[in-house]
């Protein structure tokens, strides 16, 4: 974490860890018996740019004599030890967990104070993580905080937000006095109108990801910008050249040479409909080691690349740190002999630890990944032995509009799903025939991303480094003189 940087703290559970350790915490409440509960669980770390995350994914139950219920509910050294020693063993934090009669974010009472920093946080420091303490109130509402030793002391760190993951929908909990909702504005009368005060203030809070800011990003980038969306990362590091002005979003031929963030950024900027706008712009590849913390401190990322690398990159991310990624592409299919268009298809999917991977989907595989890692894909002696489909890259302003469209309401979608909706994780529209299909599909039995599950910093891709690759000399000098000329040369 660098030094002299507002750290973020958040925690996130898995549908499986939610479900549990509410049904156990929110038994007696449910029954309208005035009767708090606790149980422990375990965690492992998630570390960005800025942001530290629990991800909580194993529950432990307590066992019959290992806690006493007298309204309020207290554990016997019994049950804290046996905690103790199992996330020891399993390598993985300490979380304490209880269950308060009222709903919202909770506060602690003195006597859960006292609980959490005197008697469990000193000894959970033996896993070498801290103690993340959380409570559940009466209506499911979660809140968490991190516990750090500061001298001989403990300090409390608030966490800004709690996020669960599953197959249905994401859920975010905040903190309202760390980071309260935005006021209403006139200018989003109609936004708020639509889905309702509690879902624009969930988006209006999120920190939303672009990975890639091409045809397909630069119009993510504009949607989520004008709903109110109020913090927005920029991931790319292509920069404008003459053959994108047809569609790229916002950029002109004065643009040309310019970096893809930087042309994006500004304009965002002016479009906004945030009271206060937060653009973070960075000119890498997600697979650099700025790009990719970057991305770690987004509640959602938008995967808008055609690179094997960058896609494995997302897959990691979404399964290991529980990032909800939104994965779109376009195909398109040409006849040279008659110079027409013969097919185009566009899909998008849902990428989560409860839904179908990248690799599973058949969007890369591993091949195409120590391809691009070798070089193998800017080799056009290679490129011309690939097989027709790996090759085609056409793509027209419409169809880079109709898969922004779709991801954006596809990931609508899935943040305002209610109990009743049916899944919706992977759509294609044919463009020949008009048809939009919705497709679901889990991972094959074997695939190694299913291992990967809320397992956090233990999982990062053995290639993410910390320097781009070495740019020529002819690249050099050609970048500030390509605006002028009219031309721009792309590197990898």
């Amino acid at each position: 974490m660098p030094l002299g940087r507002h750290v973020i703290f958040d925690a996130a559970l898995t549908a499986e860890a939610d479900e549990a350790a509410a049904s156990h915490l929110l038994q007696h409440l449910r029954k309208d018996e005035a009767q708090e509960d606790l149980c422990f669980a375990m965690w492992r770390p998630a570390t960005g740019a800025v942001r530290r995350t629990a991800l909580i994914s194993e529950v432990l139950l307590p066992r019959s004599g290992e806690r006493r219920l007298h309204g309020n509910v207290s554990f016997t050294p019994a049950y804290l030890a046996r905690a103790l020693l199992t996330a020891r063993q399993r390598g993985m934090g300490l979380a304490f967990m209880h269950s308060h009669a009222t709903g919202g974010w909770q506060d602690l009472s003195p006597a859960d104070t006292v609980a959490e920093r005197d008697v469990i946080a000193y000894p959970a420091h033996a896993t070498k993580l801290p103690l993340v303490g959380l409570t559940i109130g009466a209506d499911g509402y979660w809140s968490a905080r991190f516990w750090e030793r500061d001298g001989a002391v403990m300090r409390r760190n608030w966490c800004s937000k709690v996020r669960i993951l599953s197959r249905r929908a994401c859920r975010y909990y905040f903190n309202d006095r760390s980071f309260p909702p935005p006021r209403r504005r006139n200018l989003l009368r109609r936004t708020f109108d639509t889905w309702g005060h509690d879902v624009q203030n969930t988006i209006a809070r999120l920190r939303v990801g672009v990975i890639g800011a091409g045809s397909v990003g630069s119009i993510v980038a504009e949607s989520v910008a004008r709903i109110g969306v109020a913090k927005i990362t920029l991931i790319d590091p292509d920069r404008v050249e003459e053959h994108n002005l047809d569609r790229l979003l916002h950029a002109t031929a004065s643009d040309i040479g310019r970096a893809k963030v930087d042309v994006a950024a500004r304009r965002l900027r002016r479009h906004a409909t945030a009271a206060k706008v937060e653009i973070e712009r960075l000119p890498v590849s997600v697979h650099r080691k700025r790009g990719y913390l970057a991305a770690l401190d987004c509640d959602v990322l938008f995967s808008c690349v055609d690179r094997p690398i960058a896609r494995d990159v997302l897959n990691y991310i979404a399964n290991a740190h529980l990032i909800p990624v939104v994965d779109g592409g376009v195909a398109v299919a040409t006849d040279p002999k008659r110079d027409r268009l013969f097919s185009a298809h566009w899909r998008t999917q849902i990428v989560t630890p409860h839904h179908q991977c990248l690799r599973c989907s058949e969007q890369y595989s591993s091949g195409m990944v120590v391809a691009e890692l070798d070089g193998s894909l800017d080799d056009p002696t290679y490129i011309r032995n690939l097989p027709a489909e790996s090759k085609r890259n056409e793509n027209v302003f419409p169809f880079a509009l109709g898969v922004a469209g779709m991801q954006v309401n596809l990931w609508l979608r899935y943040l305002l799903a209610p109990d009743w909706w049916p899944d919706a994780t992977w759509q294609e529209h044919q463009f020949v025939t008009g048809e939009t299909r919705v497709m679901k599909g889990d991972c094959h039995e074997h695939c190694s991303f299913r291992r990967r599950r809320a397992r956090g910093d233990s999982e990062i891709p053995h290639y993410v480094t910390s320097t781009e690759p070495p740019r020529s000399s002819f690249d050099n000098l050609i970048r500030p003189l390509a605006k002028w000329f009219g031309t721009g040369r792309r590197t990898p």
